[in-house]
């Protein structure tokens, strides 16, 4: 199990709920919003993980991941 916090700007607060959405239909994969603009996502392993890595990058204009213990 991995998990990232990620931290988005509040011009990209709008991309946040498809972004649950789109992430949340993966089954090795759960996103969930803790604040206005940050959120939680838990993997399973590396590959899925690296997955929704790929799908912030691509959705995402500028980030900030911070890994979970």
């Amino acid at each position: 199990m991995k998990a990232i916090k990620v931290f988005i700007d509040m011009e990209e607060q709008h991309k946040m709920l498809p972004l649950i959405e789109e992430l949340n239909r993966n089954d090795d994969i759960a996103m969930m919003g803790v604040g206005e603009t940050e959120f939680v996502i838990a993997a399973s392993g590396a590959c899925a993980m690296a997955y929704a890595k790929a799908v912030l990058a691509k959705t995402l204009n500028d980030c900030t991941i911070e890994n979970c213990k």
